[in-house]
């Protein structure tokens, strides 16, 4: 009798395990797509999608306010963001925001656009800076005539503070672009969007553009000499 409970706990054991490790198997590798002037662009596979993820990296000389207050601007539509064509704060706050987004796409492709949540969060130990971003199911803007909604956006910049005064920048992201569009255009969107926008980033800090920035909420290194 003993011998048959510890063949079925045996087997209960190695069910479990096979049902959950599938899914820690399953998950996608992260591939190199470009390295240029000081800036990585990785993209992965999504399960269920056919539209890979983005992940760019790259560091600056600026404080995290300094970098948050770019993010916020809305000037930085044209400026910063990648093929952005309008970027509008619909409610809210710097902190939390509900935000209208819009995005030019080469002919002839229809420009897409999306409302989104757009709030920022800090860890108190790392002082790493989050800013989340989020499709929100909203009409509180319309769609312009020719312009498409995307079903699905979501993805962040997250802010890392580095003890030689320098910030580590990631910018992730996933989005379903709704319609039809070529896979060329896609596979261009998934390298130019992160790389072209972290590009502009590394000139507007250059420039000192937002260099005084202060936010109350957010705390800085203390050795950090852009502070």
């Amino acid at each position: 009798m003993k011998k048959h409970k510890t063949t079925l706990k045996f087997l209960l054991g190695f069910l479990l395990f096979t049902s959950i490790f599938p899914i820690f198997a399953q998950t996608p590798e992260w591939s190199e797509a470009k390295r240029k002037k000081g800036i990585q662009i990785l993209t992965r596979p999504v399960p269920g999608s056919n539209i890979e993820e983005f992940l760019g990296r790259t560091e600056v000389d600026a404080s995290l306010s300094q970098v948050v207050a770019l993010l916020v601007d809305p000037q930085s539509c044209k400026t910063l963001y990648h093929q952005c064509k309008e970027l509008t704060v619909l409610s809210g706050n710097e902190k939390k925001s509900s935000v209208y987004l819009r995005n030019g796409a080469p002919w002839p492709v229809n420009d897409r656009d999306v409302i989104m949540d757009r709030s920022f969060e800090q860890n108190e130990k790392t002082l790493t800076t989050t800013m989340k971003m989020k499709r929100l199911d909203s009409n509180a803007k319309a769609s312009p005539s020719g312009v498409t909604r995307m079903p699905e956006f979501e993805g962040y910049w997250k802010l890392i503070p580095l003890a030689n005064g320098k910030v580590k920048i990631e910018y992730q992201a996933h989005f379903e672009p709704g319609g039809s569009v070529p896979q060329s255009v896609i596979n261009m969107v998934l390298t130019d969007t992160p790389y072209e926008s972290l590009l502009n980033l590394k000139s507007l800090v250059e420039q000192g553009k937002h260099k005084e920035a202060k936010y109350d909420w957010i705390k800085e290194l203390t050795n950090n000499p852009t502070k």
